[in-house]
């Protein structure tokens, strides 16, 4: 059982086809990588998945449950998580408060029998408070977390905001553009915690400009253009298909 399916997802937007027929999957404990060019379809499919945009053919299956008719409260119930490309954060709130949300909303999810594991401790239960301590501690956040996220710089943001979805505990972990704002330090230990999250289970969907962390992190990675899979495989037979480099990678690459 795969922790996300798509299948043959299309989506319109008046005449203008944004997503044609579509298909991937992300096996539980895999990152897959999702790139292409601005414009190429990628956070369309993030939101087809989602339930923010409805497609007009195709199925979504999250955990093997085929939730392509729930809304998309329902998704993240069973098991489906994100962050986004333009940055959602609660900037009022501490960096400790922004976390402890996800606790809370996940423990209404679980008070109607939708359990979860916490892959950052290895599926072990545990106390609200020891879980915002270990997602604050394994992001690198402990020390800022009293601090108003609306202060932090963005790359620092975005990981409060990946602390939040990894809070809610999903099966499958959405991640738009999540390198965005991190040096070069930061990025390499933000690949590492993927490795690690992977490695308990947790199956991702990565899309990402940062082709090196792509191609590194990567089991497989899909690579839209206009709306339509043009190649899929591992990362060296993507990098050297001759479909991507014209239509994304480019000859230096």
């Amino acid at each position: 059982m795969s922790a996300l399916e798509v299948r043959g997802v299309t989506v319109r937007f008046g005449g203008h086809q944004a997503l044609s027929e579509v298909s991937l999957e992300v096996g539980n404990g895999q990152i897959v990588g999702l790139i292409g060019p601005n414009g190429a379809g990628k956070t369309t499919l993030f939101n087809a998945v989602c339930g923010v945009v409805t497609p007009s053919a195709g199925t979504i299956r999250v955990m093997g449950r085929d939730v392509s008719g729930m809304a998309t409260h329902r998704r993240a119930r069973q098991g489906l998580g994100r962050t986004f490309q333009r940055l959602e954060v609660f900037a009022s709130l501490s960096v400790a408060e922004n976390v402890r949300a996800g606790v809370e909303i996940r423990n209404t999810w679980e008070r109607r029998g939708h359990t979860a594991r916490q892959f950052l401790a290895q599926g072990d239960s545990l106390p609200a408070d020891a879980e915002v301590e270990l997602i604050l501690n394994r992001l690198g956040l402990a020390e800022l977390a009293d601090v108003p996220v609306g202060s932090l710089p963005t790359g620092q943001a975005r990981l409060v905001e990946l602390g939040r979805a990894l809070a809610a505990r999903p099966s499958v972990l959405l991640l738009d553009e999540p390198a965005s704002g991190l040096d070069e330090t930061e990025t390499a230990d933000f690949g590492a915690l993927l490795v690690e999250l992977a490695a308990a289970g947790l199956g991702v969907l990565l899309v990402e400009h940062d082709v090196g962390l792509v191609m590194q992190v990567c089991e497989r990675i899909y690579v839209l253009d206009f709306g339509s899979v043009i190649a899929s495989g591992d990362p060296e037979s993507v990098r050297s298909n001759e479909a991507v480099v014209a239509a994304y990678l480019g000859a230096g690459t």
